[in-house]
C-alpha cells in the first residue's frame, strides 16, 4: 500500500514545517561562533541563539 489522501497531506504540512528548521539548524552550523566556541557568558547563549534564530526567521519571510 500507498498513503492515504489523509497520510500524504499530513505528510505534506509535516515538511512545510521540517524544511525551514532544518535550514535554520544546518545555517547555524556554519557560523563562526558555534565553530570556535561561544565567547561571552554561558548564561547568555540560548538567549543569543533564540534571538538570532528569531531574526534568521523573520529575515527568512521576506525571501
Amino acid at each position: 500500500g500507498g498513503l492515504t489522501d489523509w497520510q500524504k497531506q499530513y505528510n505534506h504540512a509535516i515538511n512545510k514545517l521540517r524544511a525551514p528548521v532544518e535550514r535554520a539548524i544546518a545555517h547555524l552550523k556554519t557560523w563562526k561562533t558555534l565553530h570556535t566556541g561561544y565567547r561571552r557568558p554561558l548564561d547568555t547563549f540560548p538567549q543569543t541563539i533564540t534571538a538570532v534564530i528569531a531574526l534568521e526567521f523573520y529575515k527568512n519571510s521576506f525571501e
